[in-house]
């Protein structure tokens, strides 16, 4: 009984060292060449685990004996060693500067996800507490290494290794996409993620391309965040040609996902960008933004729900049975709301506290709603952390955006602020469908874009030559 999984858990680990060795030799060509151009390396390092995040590539320590043996909440409960703590090492021993627990004024959000941590430690509605541990150890290694690569890498260098990172993986992904399913090349799907050949079929209702993702929607979340980034860095004028390029492929890219959710988001985003492009010193609430903005922009969803080539794709198909198992989702996270509506019930912990509620397990005789997470990001937020996490989740959005056009008004930190209204807009869209904006592959980027943007972010009062990119 046991042999079959220990030998599917040493193949996927050969699989993931295969993959860190094919990824390490990708670099080292890139570094040789660069070497031989006389162009900067520093930022190689950088970018080589930013690549890594989509792959999900680490050391399981600990495996807490939870009922919820999938994943108890957003995330898993299992305790890993992560490529970006070993690389945090790393960067300690080079650098002369390791005050690294010191909390900066610009960094306040990440006070407001600590905060959250130490209440879901102590609510006594947490049933999960490793699930907690676990979204705790991934949140701090990355913020750990950012900072780190922060005091060592001038914004530009930064720059340049997420535009690497991304146009590696946005490649692959354009690569992959082609191969499966447009030319029907099956085996691709299993090569990245486990049980990656299911979900490229949605279970046999209809195909979709999954590139080094587990899902479709994964795929498409991640397409979406690097276009609004490449459209950002072209509307800048960096890497123009190319950043329209790769731009160009993710749109493909995400058209092959036929995911429904990956679609509106991605149009919603390009018109948004471009509107506060041009027109981030005006009012985002006025006549002018309704009829050049949201106009548009409306027009063009409907064509593609009701006109388009896509429209089978969102009144047809299976789209009945998933607006059905999102209301049914939606509908459980809301009772668990009830349960705990000021603290919740832990940071990742709402499925295992589901499994363990003798009534709500009584109540729910579908398989699939206990054993993924709710597919709305900003309900598990609310399930996870009641009103107080959610209105600071909301007052988040809120001054990110509002925070963004002020860099964009001023020329400073465009593309990082541009990028980050792209990320606020597509949780916002992505979270009302998914759970994908808080998984393991997606979470990291979000920290990404988030901590950096911050960063480098103007006030009115700040003077505005402190950075321009």
């Amino acid at each position: 009984m046991w042999l079959p999984l220990i030998f599917d858990y040493f193949n996927r680990m050969i699989q993931k060292i295969l993959i860190f060795l094919a990824l390490v030799i990708v670099y080292l060509i890139g570094y040789i060449i660069l070497l031989l151009q006389k162009k900067d390396t520093a930022y190689l390092f950088f970018s080589f685990v930013i690549t890594c995040i989509p792959f999900q590539m680490s050391v399981p320590l600990y495996t807490p004996p939870y009922i919820s043996t999938d994943g108890i909440g957003s995330f898993t409960a299992k305790i890993f060693l992560m490529i970006p703590l070993i690389a945090s090492g790393v960067l300690l021993l080079k650098q002369k500067n390791k005050n690294v627990f010191y909390l900066y004024k610009n960094e306040r959000w990440v006070g407001w996800i600590v905060l959250l941590i130490v209440i879901s430690f102590i609510n006594p509605f947490n049933v999960a507490r490793w699930g907690t541990v676990a979204f705790a150890i991934i949140m701090f290694s990355y913020i750990l290494f950012l900072r780190l690569i922060y005091n060592s890498l001038n914004p530009i260098q930064i720059l340049n290794g997420i535009f690497v990172s991304f146009f590696l993986l946005c490649g692959l992904n354009f690569f992959l996409a082609i191969l499966y399913p447009v030319l029907g090349v099956t085996f691709v799907t299993t090569i990245f993620q486990a049980g990656g050949d299911l979900w490229a079929t949605r279970n046999g209702t209809r195909a979709g391309a999954i590139g080094i993702f587990v899902t479709p929607a994964n795929l498409g979340l991640f397409s979406v965040l690097a276009s609004g980034f490449f459209y950002a860095a072209y509307l800048n004028g960096f890497k123009k040609k190319l950043s329209l390029v790769m731009l160009a492929l993710a749109g493909v890219t995400i058209i092959l996902t036929y995911s429904r959710t990956s679609y509106i988001t991605l149009v919603v985003v390009l018109f948004t960008l471009y509107y506060i492009f041009k027109n981030a010193d005006k009012p985002l609430l006025s006549l002018k933004s309704f009829l050049l903005g949201v106009l548009p922009a409306m027009v063009v969803l409907y064509w593609l729900v009701f006109l388009s080539p896509f429209s089978a794709t969102f009144l047809k198909t299976d789209a009945d049975d998933m607006y059905q198992a999102r209301l049914d989702h939606w509908a459980m996270g809301l009772d668990i709301f009830k349960r705990s509506p000021i603290i919740g019930v832990g940071i990742n912990s709402h499925l295992e506290f589901v499994n363990r509620s003798v009534d709500m397990s009584k109540q729910i005789h579908n398989d699939f709603l206990t054993s993924n997470p709710i597919h709305n990001t900003h309900l598990i937020i609310l399930a996870e952390t009641g009103i107080i996490g959610f209105a600071m989740w909301v007052i988040f959005l809120v001054t990110s955006i509002l925070k963004a056009k002020i860099n964009v008004a001023n020329e400073v930190n465009a593309i990082f602020a541009l990028t980050q209204i792209g990320l606020i807009m597509t949780y916002i869209i992505y979270g009302f469908t998914d759970w994908a904006p808080v998984s393991h592959s997606s979470f990291p980027i979000f920290l990404l874009f988030t901590y950096f943007f911050n960063k480098y972010s103007i006030s009115r009062k700040t003077n505005k030559a402190e950075l321009v990119l």
